[in-house]
């Protein structure tokens, strides 16, 4: 088991807290853990990585049709 430096002490509203125990007794792990992997996952790449990997999209200048149809185009491509 892994040991930790810090000590984090956050309130939460029940719902928050009966969302965590379920998922934890579901996959047999602490809540503590859950929490982790949260942290995790949001800072797993920083806020200006994903505005630089943006702007490379944006420079590409790409044809964009109107909303309707991309989500439409995005829904069939889901659905195969």
């Amino acid at each position: 088991m892994k040991k930790y430096a810090r000590r984090l002490e956050i309130r939460l509203e029940p719902r928050q807290m009966e969302h965590l125990k379920a998922e934890a007794r579901e996959r047999k792990i602490p809540v503590g853990e859950i929490v982790r992997e949260t942290i995790d996952k949001r800072y797993a790449v920083s806020r200006d990585e994903k505005i630089a990997e943006a702007q490379k999209m944006f420079r590409l200048q790409l044809p964009v049709k109107d909303w309707e149809t991309m989500k439409k185009e995005i829904e069939t491509g889901y659905k195969r």
